[in-house]
C-alpha cells in the first residue's frame, strides 16, 4: 500500500491542517511533509499514524478497499526492516572478515580453523 502525494495533500486540506501541523504531529520536518506531498510516502511505515493524525482511515489515504487491505501494514514493515538489518549485517560481516584476512595474511586457513575451534 502507498499514499499518492496529491491525495496526502487533498485530505490535509480537507482536514484543515497545515503542512506544519501534519509534520509536528507526526515528528517529522515540514520538507518531509512537502516532498511526501510532491511524490509519493515513500515508506509504508507511515502510514498508519498518517491516517490518525488526518482522522482518516488507511483505505481513503491508499486508495484500497477494506476488503483487499486485510494485510497489515506492521508486518511488511517488520519484514522489509529486518532485511534491512540482516543486509547490514551481512555487509559488517563481510567486512569484518576482510579485515581479518587482511591482518592473517598467508595464513587465512589455518587462523579461521582456529578461530572456529577457539570460538
Amino acid at each position: 500500500m502507498q499514499v499518492k502525494g496529491e491525495v496526502l495533500r487533498k485530505v490535509r486540506k480537507e482536514q484543515n491542517m497545515s503542512q506544519e501541523e501534519l509534520a509536528l504531529e507526526l515528528k517529522v520536518t515540514i520538507s518531509t511533509i512537502s516532498n511526501w506531498e510532491r511524490q509519493d510516502v515513500p515508506d509504508g511505515r507511515y502510514i498508519r499514524p498518517i491516517a490518525e493524525a488526518l482522522d482518516v482511515s488507511v483505505h481513503k489515504l491508499t486508495g484500497v478497499p477494506p476488503n483487499v487491505a486485510s494485510v497489515e501494514v506492521k508486518s511488511i514493515d517488520t519484514y522489509e526492516e529486518e532485511n534491512i538489518l540482516l543486509e547490514r549485517l551481512m555487509e559488517s560481516f563481510e567486512q569484518y572478515v576482510q579485515d581479518k584476512e587482511k591482518s592473517v595474511g598467508n595464513n587465512k586457513q589455518e587462523f579461521w580453523e582456529d578461530e572456529w575451534r577457539n570460538g
